[in-house]
This record gives C-alpha cells, structure tokens and sequence, in this order.
C-alpha cells in the first residue's frame, strides 16, 4: 500500500468515503525514507530511492546558472520555505545566481505587516507567523528558524513584565540571521532572555554557575566534546561572570556588566592552544571562534539544514575557510551552499522531513496564502498556532536547551493528525483573495462540470507542489472528488464542490513528497 493509501486511511479528514483503506496495521503512516508514492521531485522515483552518493553530492563547485522548473522548486523549498507556479517560473526566468542573491538581499517589510504582528504583542507564535508568511524575506526568516532552533530559548520562564524579552530576543535572532557570526554570539551572551534561561544573570564571581559556558560550547560553537575539558568548562565560566540585569521602573530588563562581579583572575583555558588571560565574556567569544573546529562547527550545520546530513570533511573544511576568511559573516557561506552541486544533486532531494511550521508555511506560501481578513488575522492565526504547538512545534518554547528533535521525531501519531488540522485552516488565497480555494490556480469553475476535468484538477493540484503522481495515488486522489460517484462532485451537490477541494488539497499537501522536502 502506498505512502498515499496508507495517509488517507490514517490522518482524520472529513471526507472519508474512499475505498481501498486495507492495511494489516491500521496505524500505520509510512516511513519516508522508503520513497514510495508520490515523492520523487526531480525523476519521480521516489524521495530518497537509492543508496549510493549521487555525483555532486559533496561538490561546492557552482551549478549551472540554468535552473529547470524542478530544480527551482527545490531551492525555493529549501531557502524560502515553498514557492506559487509564478514564483518558480521567475526563478527558471532568473537563473540561478539572481535567484539567490534575491533571497539573500533583505527588502523592506510593508507596515501594514509590520503593525499586524505589533497587535499580537508578546504572542511570539503569532508574530513570527505573520511574518513567515507575509515577509518579502523568506530566507532570512528560514535561518531564524535554525538560530532559534541551535541557541534554543524559551519564553515559558517569562512572566509578568518580563514576557517582553521573548519579543527582544525574537527580533535578535531575526537580525542576526544573516549577518555576522560574531557579532551575533556577542548579541546572545548579553540577551536579557537567554541571560535568564541559562543562568547567565546569576553568576558572580564568588559563586559562578556554568550553564551558559557549557551551553556556549557544547550547543553553540563547538559541539559535544570537542577539544575542551572539564577544567576548560570551570575556566571559561570565570570569564562569563560579571553580566547581570538591571531592572528599572516600567522599563524592560537590560543587560550590564558589573566589573565588581567579574573574575579578573588569570584563567587557562585551552591552555594547549590559548594562552592564558584574564578573559571576560567578550575574550571567550573571540577565542572560541580562533579555534578552526567553531567554523567548521557552523558550516556543518549550515550545510546540513539546506543539503544532506552526510557533509564530507572536504566539504566542511572549505565553507568554514569561506566563514572564517569572511570574518564570520554568515551570508557567504549560504550563498555557496545554496548555488552548489551538491544542493541539486539527488543526495539533497527529498532528504528532510520538514518541521511542522516549516511544512504549513510552505503550504500556504505554494498556495498564496495571505492574513487578509479580520478572521484570518485573528482567531483563525491562533487556532493555527494552537495546531502547530500540537504538532510538536511551539515558537519560543523548544522542549529544552537542545532544541527540537527532527527528522521522523517529527512523525508521531497524534503530531500528524494535528499537522493536518493547520492545514484545515482557511485564510485568503490569491491576488483577490478568495475565501474557499486558490481559483486563481484552477482550471476555470465554468469546467467542473466535465467529468475529465476531475483528473486535470488532480493534475493541477500535483503540479503545484511537483509531485509525480503514480496510477494508483492519482485514483485515490480522484475518488476523493468522487465521493459517492463522479455525479456528488459536478452536479448533485455543487455546494459541496469548494468542500470536495479543499479536502484533496489537504490531503495531496499531507503526502510524503510534501512533508519530505
């Protein structure tokens, strides 16, 4: 039974009168790695069919400028979260290299959706979400979503008048996304939340606590094991006592450094590499990003969120040379991943199973989808984060100090479920809006009362989102306009039409080759 079958006899959707819903385990959701049904982006093999490294697969070299309507879809989900048929039209038009440079340069946000998230106030989820789908600059907010993930913070510590420094930790990170590396971890070491989070505001120098300097190396800038020891842990917190907060009347907390507080003692730290110093927090910074293994830790990572999670050595020793001989800005290093072989090769497609506000946002961006309406901008964006943080994803408020787990993590039973209610959630499609369905990408209502349409609108529907649809997937998918006979869908029932719809195209949007990006 395919990926499809098996999805359509799991996820709750209304519409549940097709046949062919057999399977010897009935909870079964399929496992997408295996590539089958509708998965394949570039040859319709499947997701991720085959075992060996495709060629290219671990090449910087620079693809061709050339892209093809497939492999634009592929850059535009990978960098930009999805794209609408128009917008990878633009980019086949484009090329490769404008592509990228216009995901890479930052255009100004329209107020109106700057003073829309402003109205949610302290409700990070909303907020970022107005931007996720509104924002002219998709890829910035895309590497926000792998800070936050990597320098995980949660607003759940907040309270009271405190809750406004999730809102200033927010914006940080989404400033930072793409700028410099250092200047960033400078940025995070005195964040008012992250200061609160890690204990870093309540560690004198008579009693220091280590949690930020482990965190500091371990989550941030090295990874787990690498080159220090314990010692170095107990050194370093030293050199990160003195930061505290002020907290002033009707003002937010703000970070200050209390020399009173800090250790001035000489601290060995590294000392195999490092000599040693009386280093304070910023000394810690630029020591740590001296070490060769901090670029190649951010380039590891980098590569692994836009490429595959199999980076050869080669690969990482020549973006963190990029990193560090760009002083540790971070958009050089992007841009050389995102205009690489090795991100169109076949290692790199269908490799990732998407986050769940990675997969809606890219849903609703295929779809354009917009928050038009006082509904949309309201009750109907709150349910919609309700559905996301039953899905397992929560903005400003990851599990722990590492982050969420991903990959099939994200594919539990009840997370699924709840991924396809978001997605049951109707805001406004389309240059005018439209409140049922993106007619705007339909073949023409004047047509639905062809009985061969119902195979062109499945067509349509699958060509958004390039899949290639296999015989079987694309008879369940009709069956679903069907419902008790082809008659239910064109005449007898034309009230139901928009509902028959709305039902296929969240179901197509909960199959393998869509939440498998």
């Amino acid at each position: 039974m395919s990926y499809t079958t098996r999805l359509l006899c799991y996820v709750a959707i209304t519409l549940m009168t097709v046949t062919g819903c057999t399977s010897s385990d009935p909870n079964a959701t399929g496992n997408p790695s295996t590539g089958d049904g509708a998965g394949g982006i570039f040859d319709g093999s499947g997701a991720t069919e085959g075992t060996g490294e495709a060629a290219g697969s671990q090449s910087l070299a620079k693809q061709p400028d050339q892209l093809t309507s497939d492999q634009a879809y592929h850059l535009l989900r990978r960098a930009a979260f999805g794209a609408t048929p128009e917008q990878v039209e633009q980019a086949v038009q484009r090329g490769l290299t404008a592509t990228v440079d216009d995901l890479l340069r930052k255009k100004p946000v329209p107020a109106q959706w700057e003073e829309l998230a402003e109205l949610h106030e302290d409700k990070i989820p909303q907020r970022w979400m107005v931007f996720l789908l509104e924002s002219p600059n998709p890829l910035h907010e895309r590497l926000a979503l792998f800070w936050h993930d990597r320098f995980a913070t949660s607003r759940r510590i907040l309270s009271g008048r405190d809750r406004n420094l999730g809102v200033i930790h927010w914006n940080m990170i989404r400033e930072q996304s793409l700028g410099n590396y250092r200047t960033f971890l400078q940025e995070l070491t005195i964040d008012p939340l992250m200061l609160m989070w890690l204990n870093g505001a309540s560690s004198p120098k008579d009693n220091p606590n280590e949690n930020y300097a482990r965190e500091f190396w371990e989550l941030f800038t090295l990874g787990r094991d690498v080159l220090y020891t314990e010692t170095d842990i107990k050194e370093s917190t030293k050199a990160f006592t003195g930061i505290t907060l002020l907290r002033e009347s009707e003002k937010d907390a703000r970070p200050i450094y209390d020399i009173l507080n800090h250790d001035t003692t000489i601290k060995k730290i590294l000392p195999t590499r490092v000599e040693a110093g009386d280093y304070d927090y910023l000394g810690m910074i630029d020591l740590t990003l001296d070490q060769p293994e901090a670029a190649q830790y951010v380039a590891r990572n980098l590569f692994i969120t836009f490429v595959h999670d199999h980076p050869s050595d080669a690969v990482v020793n020549d973006l963190a040379r990029t990193f560090a001989d760009a002083d540790f800005e971070i958009e050089p290093v992007v841009r050389r991943i995102l205009t690489s072989q090795a991100l169109f090769s076949q290692d790199a497609v269908g490799n990732q199973i998407t986050s769940p506000v990675e997969h809606v946002v890219g849903v609703f961006r295929t779809l354009d989808m917009h928050m038009h309406s006082e509904d949309s901008q309201g009750h109907i964006l709150d349910q919609l984060m309700r559905d996301l943080r039953d899905s397992g994803q929560d903005m400003l408020n990851p599990p722990g100090v590492e982050g969420w787990t991903e990959g099939e993590a994200w594919l539990e039973d009840q997370w699924i479920i709840n991924r396809a209610g978001a997605l049951s959630r109707r805001m406004e499609f389309g240059p005018d809006r439209t409140t049922e369905l993106p007619y705007h990408l339909l073949p023409p209502v004047e047509t639905w009362d062809q009985r061969e349409i119902r195979g062109e609108i499945v067509d349509t529907i699958a060509s958004w989102f390039h899949l290639k649809l296999t015989e079987e997937d694309r008879a369940i998918y009709i069956e679903v306009l069907d419902q008790n006979g082809w008659r239910a869908f064109h005449l007898t029932e034309p009230d139901q039409q928009p509902r028959h719809l709305a039902e296929l195209i969240r179901l197509m949007a909960m199959s393998e080759g869509v939440i498998v990006r």
